[in-house]
């Protein structure tokens, strides 16, 4: 073999290996833009997705607020005809005898 094709098939091995690294390292900085658009079209789902949760949740809470203020009206009516009830009945018991169950 002659030093020209030595030299030759050398020089062909190193342009090879020198346009394989170009295309690896391109496509590595291509493939590391992609995944930063995907990151960031994530982080934008999740931080909708997020946003829809806690106006759900807020309104949930909101929903509960209501019911626990219809219960705790109820209670203080019931608590109201509890006491007037209560009212009534020491009342009857402290009231004079008329005189219609007396022996007479």
């Amino acid at each position: 073999m002659k030093t020209f094709e030595l030299l030759s098939i050398i020089g062909s091995i190193a342009a090879v290996g020198i346009a394989l690294s170009a295309v690896v390292i391109g496509s590595n900085a291509n493939l590391h833009a992609e995944l930063r658009a995907e990151m960031q079209e994530f982080r934008t789902e999740v931080g909708t997705e997020m946003q829809e949760f806690r106006a759900e949740v807020r309104g949930d809470i909101r929903s509960l607020e209501t019911r626990l203020s219809a219960v705790e009206q109820r209670q203080a009516r019931t608590e109201g005809l509890l006491e007037g009830l209560r009212d009534a009945i020491a009342a009857q018991g402290r009231r004079e005898p008329d005189g219609e169950n007396e022996a007479t």
